[in-house]
């Protein structure tokens, strides 16, 4: 409870994300204070991190077609940075290319619709449901707007911050999976070769 409010702000509430569960997944216990510490400590690389993708993103947009494709993935890039910053202690270009590499690794439309698809059906479904309330029930009041907003807000921040780190984690498990069959798969191809044996010499006359 002490740090709650902290997962609603910008860049710190998904360093605070990722800091937690990689305590609760590592240490199987929770230090708030160590984990407020921590993340304002990466803030300012996070920031970075995180600024560089959103700018990118924003230039691909302005380009038809291709730029949708681009926009999308530098937001999955930017999905990936706090996490490779808590759990890989990686920032800066071995950062970003991080981010990238993970991203790449996992070819699959799972990333898109976790990160960008169900958000905004989420946040559209929000909207609609403040929509039939006003018109079916006439509701004016503010609790009605109010509880819109905070719906918005959760999902937009704590929501998501949670889903990036958790869809990391997947991504690691696959990719490390893929990599074992892989590493299996050329050892059954390519079994080594025994060595000869070597006769033995006799000694003495």
């Amino acid at each position: 409870m002490p740090i709650s409010p902290l997962l609603f702000c910008p860049i710190v509430g998904d360093a605070i994300q990722s800091l937690l569960i990689r305590q609760e997944r590592d240490e199987r216990a929770i230090s708030p204070l160590q984990t407020v510490r921590q993340a304002l400590g990466l803030s300012g690389s996070l920031l970075s991190m995180k600024l560089y993708f959103e700018g990118a993103a924003v230039l691909y947009a302005l380009i038809p077609i291709y730029g949708i494709i681009q926009d999308i993935r530098h937001r999955l890039y930017w999905a990936m940075a706090s996490n490779v910053l808590v759990f890989e202690n990686l920032s800066g270009e071995p950062g970003r290319n991080r981010c990238r590499a993970i991203v790449q690794s996992y070819c699959n439309k799972t990333q898109a619709r976790t990160l960008v698809v169900v958000p905004a059906l989420l946040l559209s479904g929000c909207f609609l449901a403040l929509i039939f309330v006003k018109s079916t029930f006439d509701v004016t009041s503010p609790f009605l707007w109010f509880s819109f907003l905070a719906a918005v807000i959760w999902i937009t921040f704590p929501l998501s911050g949670a889903v990036n780190t958790f869809l990391y984690l997947e991504i690691l498990k696959q990719t490390a999976l893929q990599r074992q069959i892989q590493v299996n798969s050329e050892a059954l191809l390519n079994p080594p070769i025994p060595a000869a044996p070597q006769k033995a010499r006799r000694l003495g006359p």
